[in-house]
């Protein structure tokens, strides 16, 4: 195909003015690429021969039926439910079937290889491209009324006409069902699409003026050499179809590659591809529902094009890139009047529409190609696609759950991809699991989906911190442990969401601060906390992160014995194999914390530090509560640790237990570091003025130092020069 457009890799498109990584987004929530793989489109097939059976039954055995179209090839829109005052399923697509007469198969070639001559043989001279006639070289009945006689040229012509009109006859008895379904009633069937037949004739030989095809130069890597070879020896069919314009109608047919567009369909064109060509087909339904004359068809043929052309990674990469080239592809050859066929070129296949039909085609396609998504959002504003289980919702609208990326299409100027994936689009998955928890459904599949489409793609994050990252940002702790106990249901196919069981303890522990302290719900939420971080120990053994929420949970209980006896075993692990292990809090859980946590996590969203440090600021906790002697000692190490991570939340947590222990020295120094770490948070420096304001014991402490620095300035110095802040503050300022 001659054609001046190109396809580029870009950020954004500057016709339609969109960001096309949001456009992508959308495409693949409206459409997920699993509804579009192998395996459905052979259930489809099958699902479709089923709903043939009562046909087959009365058909001669001289015919067979061959699915044909979009429902066979998997390119239909899907099937919805019409959001009306009585919801109905919608069917998108007809079932399409060719009836194929095996009494009259032909050839393209007038002898065989060993000069045998055939019976019947395809002409395609003085026809326009694309069509042809069938002939009898030797009839044994010419008085059959199937049969048009040439008296100029003395030969036999199949009749097109006659065919056609024997079809209409034997499908007066229609199987269609003008019964509106019903939501219901589509559950309780297995199939009542309308259905569409069309008689034909095989020819097992490749057409002449077909090669050209075979030999098309692709670069892409997209349709193999075995692939064309399988089409070619399928060979084509004739349909009883003659071209608008036809000089001889009754004895012409059009040639119909149906046969090798299933082999496509079934063996080269990938889910990707078969996405993008689905959601252009829901801009021309919106858009063009009244204009017919731009049949699906057309679509079909730039679609094949395309892909011949682009990589197959772009329809992977860039689909929303890959719906617009289609467009302008498409638009393009309607400025220039000519959509060639993909087989037959040299087949105009518009050539027969006046100019006034094709100034509005070519109206239409500008209109769509200005703005690619509020058709798909008036398509949705009124439907709702049945994937079974797996639809985004039987009652919220597709505009409603996407609403956030719709605000940032119209505001953002220069997209930050990190930003956008962990941003926005998170949130729309959020909305997707509130609303599909709440209808009583899973809504895994589309995070899995969007985990590996864009988080693994632009992020560098594993599933399961993706999983619990998203379930921390829903609505509340009930929608996360909902959320949280669908994922762990799919932990045998992801085994390491078993992380994921001490996130549910958390949540259960959540929830029970919600309830009055003596009300059977909150004991029950305990018992399901408790219970659930017994297992995680049981799998998981002492040194994991969940330890902590455990350590936590034992000291808002009080039994600090438990707890101290619990992370002495997680230091002592820790101790034996160092980690970078951490724990961190965010909103939806900071009810399970104590008030110094509950701040920290309220400025800065999410408090983070290592596990190692919580292990510590718990343990002095615990050890204050029971009058233990061994604070000094657990202090110097927490210290120690601090420094060699040097982050912002563990120097946080050493000087709260500065606080607590009342070193005041100590909390001052540590909130100093902390403040230096993370110069845009106010609340270090809040800490730290509250450090100061309860200093008056360390100004007393100054003075005594003050007369014993002569006899202890020399030991503290080399502690200094050790940097060891600790050893050397308590030496210098030891309580007395």
């Amino acid at each position: 195909m001659e054609k001046s457009v190109a396809y580029s890799t870009k950020d954004w498109d500057d016709v339609a003015d969109v960001p096309l990584l949001h456009v992508s987004y959308l495409i693949q929530i409206l459409l997920p690429r699993r509804h579009f793989g192998h395996d459905r489109l052979q259930m489809e097939k099958q699902k479709i021969l089923e709903g043939f059976s009562n046909v087959k039954d009365g058909l001669s055995g001289k015919l067979h039926i061959v699915p044909v179209g979009s429902k066979s090839e998997g390119y239909g829109i899907p099937d919805a439910v019409r959001l009306t005052d009585q919801p109905y399923i919608e069917y998108m697509s007809d079932i399409d079937a060719m009836l194929v007469r095996e009494e009259f198969s032909a050839s393209a070639n007038e002898f065989e290889k060993d000069g045998t001559r055939n019976p019947v043989v395809i002409e395609t001279s003085h026809t326009h491209p694309g069509y042809g006639r069938v002939r009898f070289s030797s009839p044994t009945d010419i008085t059959s009324k199937v049969l048009y006689h040439d008296g100029q040229t003395d030969k036999y012509y199949l009749n097109s006409s006659m065919i056609m009109d024997e079809q209409i006859k034997m499908m007066e008895t229609s199987t269609d069902d003008p019964v509106p379904m019903t939501q219901e009633r589509g559950k309780q069937s297995k199939l009542f699409h309308p259905q569409d037949y069309v008689f034909a004739i095989p020819c097992n030989s490749w057409p002449e003026c077909a090669l050209p095809w075979t030999k098309r130069r692709r670069t892409n890597g997209w349709l193999a050499a075995d692939i064309v070879d399988s089409i070619v020896s399928t060979g084509i069919h004739m349909v009883p179809v003659a071209h608008r314009l036809s000089c001889n109608p009754d004895i012409e047919w059009r040639l119909s590659f149906a046969k090798a567009e299933q082999i496509l369909a079934e063996q080269a064109i990938t889910s990707a591809q078969r996405q993008c060509y689905v959601y252009l087909k829901i801009l021309r339904k919106q858009t063009m529902e009244e204009n017919t004359k731009l049949s699906s068809y057309f679509l079909k043929n730039v679609f094949l094009y395309c892909c011949d052309e682009l990589p197959v990674r772009v329809w992977d990469d860039d689909p929303a890139g890959c719906v617009l080239y289609m467009l302008d592809v498409l638009l393009e050859c309607v400025q220039k009047r000519n959509i060639p066929n993909y087989f037959l070129p040299e087949n105009n296949m518009v050539d027969y529409l006046d100019e006034s039909e094709l100034q509005s085609i070519e109206s239409a396609l500008q209109t769509i190609r200005s703005d690619p998504i509020e058709p798909i959002l008036e398509f949705t504003d009124l439907r709702i696609f049945c994937y079974a289980q797996e639809c985004l919702s039987y009652s919220t609208t597709f505009r409603s759950i996407v609403q956030i990326v719709l605000d940032e299409i119209a505001s953002v100027e220069d997209v930050d991809i990190g930003r956008t994936v962990l941003g926005c689009f998170t949130d729309i998955q959020c909305n997707i699991a509130s609303v599909m928890l709440g209808e009583k459904r899973t809504s895994f599949s589309y995070h899995l989906d969007f985990y590996q489409l864009f988080v693994q793609k632009y992020i560098q994050m594993s599933f399961v911190d993706f999983v619990n990252y998203m379930g921390i940002r829903l609505e509340t702790p009930f929608i996360t442990l909902m959320f949280y106990e669908k994922c762990l249901a799919e932990v045998q196919n992801f085994p390491e969401l078993e992380y994921l069981r001490g996130n549910m303890a958390c949540m259960c522990f959540a929830l029970a601060q919600s309830h009055d302290d003596k009300s059977k719900e909150r004991k029950m939420r305990l018992y399901q906390a408790e219970k659930l971080y017994n297992e995680v120990l049981q799998n998981n053994g002492i040194h994991f992160a969940s330890t902590i929420d455990f350590a936590n949970f034992l000291c808002d209980s009080e039994r600090w014995e438990e707890a101290i006896s619990l992370l002495e075993k997680f230091i002592e692990a820790e101790r034996k194999r160092p980690s970078s292990m951490q724990n961190g809090y965010y909103p939806a859980e900071s009810t399970t914390l104590n008030v110094q946590l509950q701040r920290e996590v309220k400025y800065t969203g999410c408090f983070l530090a290592s596990s190692l440090s919580f292990a510590y600021y718990f343990i002095i906790k615990a050890t204050i509560a029971t009058q233990l002697k061994n604070l000094p000692d657990i202090l110097e190490k927490f210290e120690k640790h601090c420094r060699s991570v040097n982050s912002y939340g563990d120097y946080e947590l050493l000087g709260y237990c500065g606080l607590d222990t009342e070193n005041y020295v100590l909390a001052e120094l540590a909130f100093s570091k902390a403040a230096n770490l993370h110069q845009n948070n106010l609340l270090a420096q809040v800490n730290l003025n509250l450090c100061r304001a309860n200093s008056q014991p360390a100004k007393k402490q100054h003075r005594i130092v003050n007369l014993i620095i002569v006899f202890k300035y020399c030991l503290s110095i080399g502690y200094l020069l050790n940097d060891n802040v600790f050893k050397a503050t308590n030496l210098l300022f030891e309580r007395g």
